[in-house]
């Protein structure tokens, strides 16, 4: 049964989120698992496109969800030529230990 109930909070919470904030929530976890996983604070947008989550694989998505992650302090994007990573605030990584 709570399982159930779980599962209800969870398709019903995704309802009243704005799609962008909801975006920019599973491009935060995803970005932090990755750091975890890899080992970096730094994430190639590259990767993101491969692998992130389906709704920010779109550049415009990506860039409307880093924004509100900047926003909060929790990741931005980092241009070097033509390269592009997202950075995601050490502190976060550190609350994962």
């Amino acid at each position: 049964m709570g399982w159930h109930l779980n599962e209800a909070r969870r398709l019903l919470a995704d309802l009243d989120t704005p799609p962008s904030l909801a975006a920019a929530i599973r491009l935060d976890s995803w970005l932090r698992s990755e750091a975890q996983a890899s080992g970096t604070d730094r994430i190639p947008t590259k990767r993101i496109y491969q692998y992130g989550p389906n709704c920010v694989r779109d550049s415009r998505e990506l860039r409307a969800a880093l924004v509100i992650l900047a926003e909060r302090g929790r990741a931005w994007l980092e241009e070097s030529g033509r390269r592009r990573h997202v950075v995601i605030n050490p502190a976060l990584l550190t609350e994962l230990d």
